[in-house]
């Protein structure tokens, strides 16, 4: 019930490089294509091998946003700083996201497709694929600019709508919602389909998502039409759970069984994973396992994503008898969620064997064979880390496989859609984020347990514009499992919790007897309770988030000045 990515290498098979050099469609002769089946496949192929919405874990040396996504966010910590998550990107002359190719592509099919003399049926299949793939990159142009012209023709060089102004994200999701929607009704389910393309499973889930985005963005932002949203949402991912073809990767092993999902060199038996890129020696490969083990990134994860983590006893570290504080790393990650010991390397182990911690700033043994990259927080990443030698050995040629859509965020998406419209029941929990739990090794989620720790002082809300601790431990629940994943700043946007980018990130507490090369005030600095401050020199009046602009990315200048009918959004 699996959906396999290999497109790069399994589904251009059956292309030509005459075809690929006649992209764009432009160059299509009408007269001699639209034949056949195969060349139906040939066209939707290419959208396939263009799309950044399925990267897994990128090839070669180039990182993923599944991987470093999370560094525009409060989650992940750079060594140097992200423009965006700080609030000094500045308006583009070119580019900055605004890119319409393959929605050109995606409506010059779809006004096409439909002569090809083949069944009903068959031509309809490729069509929900090409409307999935519209309605990702109409969901990209939204999340980033708002506002946006909606276009079904494929534009020409003299084309109209290209002067066209912005059509109101209402109407624009209203349409990427009828998308989804079609293309619903004629893919065929996942045990029907042609491995290695979109099935009916993966438009549910995708479909899903993009309704909880839209409808907490549009309650949160005050968008008329948010319930809908949120309706399809808790409903589409129902469909999912009652469906039952999907579970968690759960054999009774907390302390290894979350990590199994990203650290696996074959998921193709693994339950929890809908749609995922393969990866094959010598064929299509990743550098992830090496990378990570050599934290090649340059980044840790902030104090503010493990402090989200709960203790043994299901209770905030705040509320915890469990926890034993964060004068020592060790202690911090003790008693803790087993995803936060799958998430960050517990100290002098698997990367940091024979090492007396994490290679910090000033650290001489970050250019040895392991730690070979500097962590800016003491947090090392250990998501999608595997020991096995011959798979970091493999360098460019590695052979981990990536869970691109995985069973796990079905659950969350029901139990959120569920608790913004007010319908998340004990039951609701029982069957969403309490069988994430009960995978992490921590007690179950009880409503009427949460409203007792509101009234405790040390309980502490996350979120602005909300006072439901429901929906504050959802987002908890949210944010732990899908950590290093890339969802972060998306959530942040559409909660509209942009504030939260403010908050001084921070690393672990310094402790000199375990560092006595390292100098306080060069190497690293401290803030006021002696916790790494990253940014304290590069940042030191921190980061910025302007509430009246910063919840949409500037239209580059170029495009306004070709086109008069385009605004720029507010405070660019």
């Amino acid at each position: 019930m699996k959906y396999l990515i290999y497109i790069v290498l399994i589904l251009s098979v059956g292309c030509n490089n005459d075809f690929l050099d006649r992209f764009p469609t432009a160059a299509i002769n009408e007269e001699n294509f639209w034949n056949n089946e195969n060349e139906l496949q040939q066209f939707v192929n290419s959208l396939y091998q263009n799309t950044s919405h399925f990267s897994g874990h990128g090839v070669a040396h180039t990182p993923s946003p599944m991987i470093v996504g999370d560094n525009q966010s409060d989650n992940q910590v750079p060594i140097d700083y992200n423009e965006v998550a700080a609030g000094e990107h500045i308006v583009p002359a070119t580019g900055g996201g605004w890119i319409w190719s393959q929605i050109r592509v995606c409506n010059y099919f779809l006004n096409r497709y439909d002569q090809t003399p083949i069944t009903q049926a068959s031509k309809d299949r490729y069509a929900g694929e090409v409307r999935v793939f519209r309605a990702l990159e109409y969901f990209r142009l939204v999340k980033r600019f708002g506002d946006v012209p909606w276009i079904e023709d494929d534009l020409q060089t003299n084309s109209e709508e290209l002067f066209a102004s912005r059509d109101s994200r209402v109407t624009v999701m209203n349409h990427v919602l009828e998308d989804l929607n079609w293309a619903i009704e004629v893919l065929p389910d996942a045990s029907a389909s042609v491995q290695g393309r979109i099935n009916r499973d993966i438009a549910l889930l995708l479909k899903a998502r993009i309704c909880l985005h839209e409808g907490t963005f549009r309650k949160y932002h005050q968008i008329e039409g948010s319930d809908l949203f949120l309706t399809e949402a808790m409903e589409t991912s129902q469909i999912l759970i009652n469906e039952g073809n999907y579970e968690l990767y759960n054999t009774g092993h907390p302390e290894s069984d979350y990590g199994r999902v990203f650290n696996s060199l074959d998921l193709s038996g693994n339950p929890e994973v809908i749609m995922y890129r393969r990866y094959e020696q010598d064929l299509l490969g990743n550098r992830t396992v090496q990378l990570v083990h050599d934290n090649a990134f340059n980044l840790g994860a902030s104090k503010s994503l493990v402090d989200a983590y709960l203790c043994i006893d299901g209770l905030p570290p705040s509320l915890s008898s469990e926890y034993l504080g964060d004068d020592r790393i060790e202690d911090e990650l003790k008693n803790r969620d087993f995803r936060l010991g799958q998430t960050i390397v517990f100290p002098r182990t698997a990367v940091q064997q024979g090492f007396p911690g994490p290679a910090i700033p000033g650290t001489d043994f970050a250019s040895s064979s392991l730690n070979a990259g500097i962590c800016p927080t003491g947090y090392q990443i250990f998501k999608y880390w595997l020991d096995d030698q011959e798979e970091y050995l493999r360098i460019q040629n590695g052979i981990l496989d990536a869970p691109v859509l995985r069973f796990a965020e079905v659950l969350l998406i029901n139990a959120e859609s569920a608790a913004e419209l007010g319908l998340c029941t004990q039951e609701t929990l029982d069957k969403t984020i309490n069988v994430l739990r009960e995978r992490a090794g921590i007690p179950a989620m009880v409503i009427g347990e949460i409203s007792i720790w509101l009234a405790d002082p040390n309980y502490q809300m996350d979120y602005p514009h909300i006072s439901d601790p429901l929906i504050n431990e959802i987002r908890r629940e949210r944010r732990i499992e899908l950590a290093v994943e890339g969802f972060r700043y998306d959530d942040l946007m559409r909660w509209k919790a942009g504030r939260l980018l403010t908050d001084r990130l921070l690393g672990m507490k310094f402790d000199q007897s375990v560092y006595p090369g390292v100098e306080v005030g060069k190497d690293i600095f401290l803030n006021e309770e002696g916790f790494i401050w990253p940014y304290a020199k590069s940042l030191p009046n921190g980061r910025k988030f302007d509430e009246n602009k910063h919840y949409y990315f500037p239209i580059p200048t170029e495009e306004l000045t070709l086109n008069e009918n385009l605004t720029q959004n507010p405070g660019w």
